[in-house]
């Protein structure tokens, strides 16, 4: 197969939807020699903040010299963002190598009318042979959704487990109370294998610690109240946890709490961590300052507890700004509960259809929004948004008022936001080179 090639294969695949077990890739996996059971896996569930606090134990390992694999999902700017060594993407030519030999085993399977993987395990299975031929130290292995049955929970000995904040979210798979969600998530336990948990509500906590005693495995528990943060700025925060200081660079108050759960992961496993090796962790979209004159950030918030999130972070550093949304989201979403807590803070709100199947029509999104802001502007594509709210922003700014625009909601559109930024600035360098010379 070429790469082209790979991709239709695997879109053709995707149509078939997502089916939960573990049938169908324990199979392709043994067909492939189970490149899982040759990785040291540090295994990571939860509804917000998994990318985050995967991103810092990145960053840990990195600083000690360590190749590094992770495995990301929903991916921001690229299909192949999804594969990652040290920060660097899968080429476009191994994507097909592995896409073609997975296929002729899928079609072995077809023949032998074995259960068929979905497009999310066909990727996972791509992502263990890719670690396991680039020689990774180590690999940070986020869940897809749940745990329990989720695609990557065929590793039958991570080295540990951990889980972010768990919340609401694809409650039509994972059950409808805190509790029947917090159960699938902590299916990635395993018997006598360490974890680590983010500071979660005392309901999850109590899942977690019924299923850690269960499979005799040390729940290590982040609490809240050890964590002093002495400073914030949009920059950079720095906090004290357990008499350290530490300094990450990833704006928003929960970023800390995420940032301390993979200090615990670190030192639980190695006893030791790099000083100021939290510096050099970055995640793309996730209250990302993408401009800062005027102000512009993206934020991957697609649920009530991101919302939350979002909420507190606008509120300890725009008190006085105008705010500007634009926002998308995906219809299987609580999007009227994330619009009610978020859009009473808004003086203007730009609306777009994601680019997916599962797309919230912009139409619909605004009017669930406008009990809570009236100016509500529907736009046909994300260029069009990015170019209102630009134009918003600067006629506030002449008027003498400072204005903050953020888009958020589904990950499927903040892309395009990046590349909407960018070609905006490119037309305005020209227009500015063009009065030059005249």
């Amino acid at each position: 197969m070429q790469y082209d090639e790979a991709l239709n294969y695997i879109s053709e695949i995707q149509k078939r939807g997502s089916v939960l077990g573990l049938d169908a890739i324990r199979i392709l996996l043994d067909h492939l020699g189970n490149p899982q059971d040759q990785l040291k896996v540090i295994h990571v569930a939860g509804t917000n903040g998994k990318g985050s606090i995967c991103t810092f134990l990145e960053a840990m390992y990195r600083a000690e010299g360590k190749r590094v694999g992770r495995y990301i999902s929903p991916t921001l700017d690229s299909y192949l963002e999804r594969f990652q060594i040290n920060g660097h993407t899968m080429e476009p030519t191994e994507f097909a190598g592995y896409m073609t030999d997975v296929a002729a085993i899928i079609h072995k399977m077809e023949q032998e009318n074995d259960p068929i993987p979905t497009a999310f395990e066909i990727e996972t299975a791509i992502a263990f042979l890719f670690f396991v031929g680039q020689e990774a130290d180590i690999v940070i292995l986020e869940t897809g959704m749940g745990g329990r049955e989720d695609a990557t929970n065929v590793v039958r000995h991570p080295i540990c487990t951990v889980f972010a904040s768990i919340g609401m979210d694809h409650m039509q798979f994972l059950g409808d109370t805190i509790e029947k969600i917090a159960y699938e998530k902590a299916g990635i336990l395993k018997d006598g294998c360490p974890a680590v948990t983010y500071p979660n509500p005392s309901t999850v906590l109590h899942v977690l610690e019924q299923e850690a005693n269960r499979h005799h495995a040390e729940l290590v528990k982040v609490e809240r109240d050890a964590i002093e943060i002495l400073s914030e700025t949009l920059k950079e925060t720095r906090f004290r946890y357990k008499e350290h200081i530490y300094t990450i660079r990833m704006p928003g108050t929960y970023q800390v709490y995420n940032a301390v759960t993979a200090i615990e992961t670190k030192l639980l496993l190695d006893r030791t961590m790099q000083e100021g090796s939290l510096l050099q962790a970055e995640w793309p979209g996730r209250f990302e300052v993408m401009s800062e004159s005027p102000v512009f950030i993206r934020d991957g918030a697609h649920n009530v507890d991101g919302a939350l999130a979002l909420k507190e972070s606008i509120q300890k550093h725009f008190t006085n700004e105008n705010l500007i949304f634009i926002i998308g989201v995906l219809r299987d979403k609580e999007y009227e509960k994330m619009v009610k807590i978020l859009c009473p803070l808004a003086e203007q709100v730009y609306t777009i259809t994601p680019d997916n199947e599962r797309g919230l029509p912009a139409e619909k999104l605004r009017e669930s929004i406008l009990p809570y802001c009236e100016n509500v502007t529907v736009c046909a594509s994300v260029k069009e948004a990015v170019r209102l709210a630009g134009a918003k922003a600067e006629h506030e700014r002449v008027q003498g008022t400072e204005t903050v625009t953020i888009a958020w909601g589904s990950l499927s559109y903040l892309s395009l936001v990046g590349d909407a930024l960018k070609n905006m600035k490119k037309d305005k360098d020209m227009e500015t080179a063009v009065d030059m010379r005249k």
